[in-house]
C-alpha cells in the first residue's frame, strides 16, 4: 500500500512537470495570467492527453506485450511509426503554440472603449504612455517541432526505464525466493526423505543382500552413493541436467524396490531424448517420494505408476498410487508439495501445467513443464 500510493505520488509530480515545460517554452507575454490562460486552453489538455496515452500505451501495453517477450523487431517498428506521427503532426506547434498565440492576439486587437473625448466632440487620439506590446507573428511556419519530438523521446525513454527497473526488481525478488524455496524444498527431502528411516531400511535391505551373497549388494550401495553424491553436491544449482535429475530418481526407485513385495507391483518408464535438457532438481522426487509412502503394504494389493516422457522441450511426468493407508505425516507431506508449487511458480512461471487429483483411492499427478 506505501509503495503503491509513492508510486502515484511520483507520477503525480512528473506529469506536473511535464506540464510546466510547454508554459515555460511557449511564454513570450509579460502578462501575469499567462499561466491561468494555458491551463485554461483545450487544446492544452488535449496536448496532455495525446502525451499520457502515448507515455502509458507504452509502459503498460507496448513494453510487457511486445519488448519483454522478446518481439523487438514490432516494438521497434511502432516506436519508428508513432515518431514520424510526431514529426508530421507537430502537437505542441499546431495545439500550443500556434492556437495561444492566435489567441494572444485576438486579445490585443479587440478595440477600446470610447474614452471622455467622445463626449466633448473632441476626436480621439492616442491614448498616454507607451503603445502596448503585441505578441511577435513568427515570420514563417516551423520546419520542424522540436519541442514535441524531444517529449516524446523523453517519455518513452522514461517509460522504458520505469517498466525495465521493475522487471529488474521482480526479477532479483525471483531469485531471492527461489534460492529460499529451494534450500527448503532440499531441507524438506532430507527430513522426509533421505532421513534415519530410510537409510536405515537401505541399509537394512543392503546388508540383507550381503549376507546371502546377493550380487545386487555392490550395485545397491553405489546406487544410494550416487543419490547421495546428487542431491548434496550437484543438486544446489537452479537448473540441473535432465539425465542428471533422471538418473537420481532412477536410482531411488531402485532402491525402494528392494523393500517391496509380491503384493506392491512398480512401473516406472522413462522415453524421450533428453540431452540437453534443464530441469529445476528434485522437482519429481516429491511426488515419487510421496507414491512410495502411501502406496506400499504387505497386505493389500497396490499399483504405483512413473512414467517420464520428452516430447522435444516439454518434459511430461505422471505419477499414480493407490493410497493404502492415511500417515501421521500426511500434514508435511502436503507441505511438500506445496513448497513444490511454489518453486514451480519461481522457476517455471507461465510454462508448466500440474494437476493433482486425490478421490480418496487412488493419488494422481499429472506434471508437464517446458525444459530449460
Amino acid at each position: 500500500m506505501f509503495r503503491a500510493k509513492n508510486l502515484w505520488i511520483i507520477h503525480l509530480l512528473g506529469w506536473v512537470l511535464f506540464m510546466s515545460l510547454p508554459l515555460t517554452i511557449v511564454s513570450r507575454a509579460p502578462r501575469t495570467d499567462f499561466p491561468v490562460q494555458v491551463l485554461q486552453s483545450g487544446w492544452f489538455w488535449l496536448f496532455f492527453l495525446v502525451y499520457a496515452a502515448l507515455f502509458y500505451g507504452n509502459l503498460l501495453v507496448l513494453i510487457p506485450r511486445l519488448y519483454l517477450k522478446q518481439h523487438y523487431v514490432a516494438y521497434t517498428g511502432v516506436f519508428v511509426g508513432l515518431f514520424v506521427l510526431i514529426y508530421f503532426s507537430q502537437p505542441f506547434e499546431k495545439l500550443i503554440f500556434r492556437k495561444f498565440q492566435q489567441e494572444q492576439q485576438g486579445r490585443e486587437v479587440m478595440p477600446e472603449p470610447p474614452r471622455d473625448g467622445f463626449r466633448e466632440g473632441r476626436s480621439p487620439g492616442p491614448p498616454p504612455g507607451p503603445e502596448p506590446r503585441r505578441m511577435p507573428r513568427p515570420a514563417q511556419e516551423r520546419a520542424v517541432d522540436f519541442v514535441s519530438l524531444t517529449l516524446f523521446m523523453v517519455i518513452w525513454a522514461i517509460a522504458m526505464a520505469i517498466r525495465l527497473s521493475q522487471e529488474w526488481r521482480q526479477s532479483e525478488r525471483r531469485a531471492i525466493l527461489s534460492e529460499a524455496g529451494k534450500a527448503h524444498a532440499e531441507l524438506s527431502f532430507f527430513k522426509a526423505q533421505i532421513n534415519p528411516h530410510f537409510l536405515f531400511n537401505t541399509l537394512n535391505n543392503i546388508y540383507a543382500l550381503a549376507v546371502s551373497s546377493s550380487a545386487h549388494t555392490a550395485p545397491s550401495i553405489l546406487k544410494l552413493s550416487q543419490m547421495m553424491r546428487y542431491i548434496t553436491e550437484e543438486a544446489t544449482e537452479n537448473y540441473v541436467p535432465l539425465e542428471d535429475e533422471l538418473a537420481c530418481l532412477e536410482n531411488y526407485v531402485e532402491l525402494q524396490k528392494l523393500r517391496l513385495n509380491a503384493k506392491t507391483s512398480l512401473d516406472f518408464s522413462v522415453k524421450g531424448q533428453w540431452e540437453g535438457i534443464k530441469i529445476a532438481p528434485l522437482i519429481l522426487m516429491t511426488f515419487v517420494e510421496n507414491a512410495f509412502k502411501y502406496g506400499v503394504s504387505n497386505h493389500r494389493e497396490s499399483v504405483i505408476r512413473i512414467a517420464v516422457e520428452i516430447l522435444g522441450d516439454s518434459v511430461q511426468f505422471f505419477c499414480q498410487n493407490r493410497i493404502i493407508e492415511r500417515s501421521k505425516d500426511e500434514e508435511r507431506t502436503g507441505v511438500g508439495i506445496l513448497n513444490t508449487r511454489k518453486r514451480l511458480d519461481l522457476l517455471y512461471s507461465g510454462s508448466y501445467n500440474l494437476d493433482i487429483r486425490n478421490d480418496g483411492e487412488v493419488f494422481t499427478v499429472h506434471l508437464k513443464l517446458l525444459g530449460r
